[in-house]
């Protein structure tokens, strides 16, 4: 499943010690790139490993007000991403070779 990750910035930091409220004025999102995840269907007592098109990774960031300069100062960037691999096990994984992205053996392995 997609995991957020969020850092703050020198300059939000700035803002917090000096007791103002960080406010974002605009923010920048990169395309978002659809990745496949991973789910399992239980039938009857048989897992069988299925992927859907169902997530999405992207880059963000939150910029605050222009300085004196006209530059805009970065405040947070934040970014979604899939964390770990699609792991599956199951009889018919000796066809799973036959993707590009699969590394195991014929029982189990994760595909990339």
């Amino acid at each position: 499943m997609p995991v957020k990750q969020e850092s703050k910035t020198a300059a939000h930091q700035q803002l917090i010690e000096h007791s103002r409220l960080p406010v974002i004025t605009r923010t920048e999102q990169t395309a978002p790139q659809r990745q496949w995840c991973g789910t399992t269907l239980w039938a009857v007592i048989v897992p069988i490993p299925l992927k859907l098109p169902v997530c999405e990774s992207y880059d963000k960031a939150a910029f605050y007000g222009k300085d004196i300069d006209g530059v805009e100062s970065p405040l947070l960037y934040s970014s979604q991403k899939i964390d770990s691999d699609f792991y599956a096990c199951g009889p018919f994984m000796f066809l799973a070779p036959l993707m590009h992205s699969y590394q195991g053996n014929a029982l189990c392995g994760s595909f990339r």
